[in-house]
């Protein structure tokens, strides 16, 4: 029986896979071993480039039909949205999503349907059990001083916006909408943000954070907390 060296990545150290009777490898052969594995590389001597290993109907085929699978160490190939549990790749994706939410600034909210009693102090109070609220405003009209109905929040963190506008809010006893406002001298986006029901309780952030990043980065997981059976995903 001939044995094949696979490595997870190059440079580490390779697993030998028993290949088949005609010198193909199974690709489930492959994913016992390397999880979440589509196929496999591996470095040419002459060109030092890396190269891709022939893959048809589950199987992988030798790069040479004479020398087979040879001395060589092969390595895996994963698809690009793939999120591996390991420990380096979880600080990987951690700092990646640091780097996302760096990018993505706190911007204004615009509060509506807020009833005319309410203040800006009562308005900051309110806010403030989400995080650190860096402004408060509610707009009045310049003759009457009357209240207009609304008015902007500002958070010191990315996190306590998204908190925010991921939530309902009854303020005054009156329900009000938060967003962010569409102006535009206003270039910020909002991202996409996923509603997920029925969770359970075992269920983890990191959990939901590896099977949504197959289909795109993943910036926000917020579950809310007393469990309430329901999270956000942005």
């Amino acid at each position: 029986m001939d044995f094949v060296q696979v490595a997870e990545e190059e440079g580490e150290e390779p697993i030998e896979l028993p290949a088949e009777e005609d010198g193909t490898l199974l690709l489930s052969t492959l994913q016992a071993q390397f999880p979440g594995s589509c196929g496999l590389k591996y470095r040419n001597e002459d060109t030092k480039a890396v190269r891709g290993v022939r893959s048809n109907e589950g199987r992988l085929y030798p790069p040479s039909s004479e020398d087979g699978w040879g001395s060589s160490v092969f390595f895996c190939v994963f698809p690009k949205e793939n999120k591996r549990k390991s420990d380096d790749n979880l600080e990987n994706s951690t700092a990646k999503t640091k780097r996302i939410e760096t990018r993505l600034r706190c911007t204004d909210l615009i509060v509506l349907g807020l009833p005319w009693k309410t203040t800006e102090d009562s308005l900051r109070e309110y806010f403030e059990s989400y995080g650190e609220v860096l402004m408060a405003q509610v707009k009045k009209d310049m003759k009457s001083g009357q209240s207009k109905g609304f008015g902007f929040v500002r958070f010191g963190s990315y996190e306590a916006q998204m908190r925010v506008l991921s939530s309902r809010h009854l303020i005054d006893g009156r329900w009000c909408e938060v967003k962010v406002p569409n102006s535009k001298g206003m270039m910020h986006q909002v991202p996409c943000k996923v509603f997920v029901g029925r969770c359970t309780e075992d269920l983890t952030a990191d959990d939901l954070r590896d099977y949504f990043s197959k289909f795109g980065e993943v910036t926000d997981v917020f579950i809310p907390k007393p469990f309430r059976a329901f999270s956000f995903v942005t």
